[in-house]
């Protein structure tokens, strides 16, 4: 058996979608994942497999085997992904970097115009993202929108028929006073090629974009965490984000430069799409927000910050939600004083501002411990053998920690 991870492409298409399967062949075994295009609009007839070949990648460089792809993929790619690689080799030590070789190597391709496709899930950095460049507020680096893709097989289960229906209904209403076309992207990445989700997670929605090259030449995502608060190694960050992208097709990481209650401002200028956001991650998965988990409360006092009603739930949050907010790690404590700050510059006001200067108060005594006790346990593992059970306010930051 040859010690190569082999990648290779097929494509079926007819006027109502597109599905593209990679399979990957190595001595790990073979593995198929699709990616079914549909919507609004359709990417038009592959010409490249840098996708496919982003797709794979931590799992090249975890198996750490040379890398053939059965087709074309572009140079800028290939370059891109050997200091993509390099990152991640300083970042972890199980990742090695690999050589990627192609049947063919395409050179770049520039295009004058931007036409941007939005990674779109009804959050806030990606709807601040997608809004910013419809109202053509991102200055030279602006892409108009082609249009907004929502994933299915990430955060919503392939098997959750339900909470998919009612996700994609919120955001074709978001869509619809904007103009702007909705399409989704059904794939089983996530079962196939993903083993650590919060560290591989962006390449899996690059992967994503990379369909619609030829129909647009950016691909934009929402910044987790701005520039003041950014946290590596982790799954999407503006040191490596960039270096995913392919000869023609650009991906734009889109903003960094500010914070989530600003982001929150600027959707409040849309009452209508500020009305239907989807942040909810930890409660049932409806696709829907819960409204009592972390993230919904602490999204709740951004709009509050603003001096606005948090539009995209039914009430505002009661003072023992906010003293029971929770901390996870110091990006997440780092948000809390950011609505402080926002709130006393926007000059808000209101008793949930001393309820949140407590929880503030609290988490700051408490998340030492909390960061002591991950750090005992993560030694503890491999002395006992067996998994640590950790409670759950102990737990790793999660990717929805914006």
């Amino acid at each position: 058996m040859i010690n190569t991870l082999r990648i290779s492409v097929h494509e079926e298409r007819d006027a109502s979608a597109v599905v593209r399967t990679a399979s990957y062949s190595s001595p790990a075994g073979s593995r198929r994942v699709f990616y079914h295009v549909s919507g609004d609009v359709l990417p038009p007839p592959l010409e490249v497999y840098d996708f496919a070949v982003v797709a794979a990648i931590y799992a090249a460089m975890r198996e750490g085997i040379p890398v053939h792809v059965e087709g074309p993929v572009t140079a800028e790619l290939l370059r891109n992904l050997e200091e993509f690689q390099e990152a991640w080799a300083m970042w972890r030590s199980t990742h090695r970097p690999v050589q990627i070789t192609a049947d063919q190597i395409l050179p770049a391709q520039q295009s004058p115009s931007r036409r941007g496709v939005f990674a779109f899930s009804g959050g806030v950095d990606g709807t601040f993202a997608l809004l910013r460049h419809h109202a053509g507020r991102a200055g030279l680096r602006t892409a108009r929108p082609v249009c907004a893709m929502l994933v299915w097989g990430f955060d919503l289960p392939l098997d959750n028929q339900s909470a998919f229906d009612r996700a994609h209904g919120s955001i074709s209403d978001m869509m619809g006073p904007l103009g702007i076309p909705l399409v989704t992207v059904r794939t089983n990445w996530r079962a196939h090629l993903s083993r650590d989700w919060l560290m591989e997670y962006h390449a899996a929605l690059s992967a994503c974009l990379l369909q619609f090259r030829g129909l647009a030449n950016v691909g934009v995502c929402g910044a987790g965490e701005d520039y003041s608060q950014l946290a590596v190694p982790w799954g999407s960050n503006p040191v490596t984000n960039h270096l995913l992208s392919g000869g023609g097709f650009q991906l734009h990481t889109e903003g960094g430069g500010f914070t989530r209650t600003e982001r929150v401002r600027l959707i409040c200028d849309y009452p209508d799409v500020a009305a239907k956001l989807r942040v909810c991650w930890e409660g049932p998965k409806t696709g829907g927000n819960c409204g009592v988990c972390e993230k919904c409360i602490r999204t709740k006092l951004n709009f509050l910050a603003n001096k606005q009603e948090p539009l995209c739930f039914d009430r505002r949050p009661t003072d023992m939600e906010i003293l029971r907010l929770t901390a996870r790690n110091q990006v997440q404590l780092a948000f809390l004083n950011e609505i402080m700050a926002a709130a006393r510059k926007n000059g808000a006001s209101g008793p949930w501002l001393s309820s949140l200067r407590l929880a503030i108060a609290k988490n700051r005594l408490m998340l030492p411990a909390r960061t002591f006790g991950r750090r005992v346990a993560a030694r503890m593992r491999p002395l006992l053998g067996r998994p640590v059970v950790i409670k759950a306010e102990q737990r790793a930051p999660q990717v929805q920690k914006k």
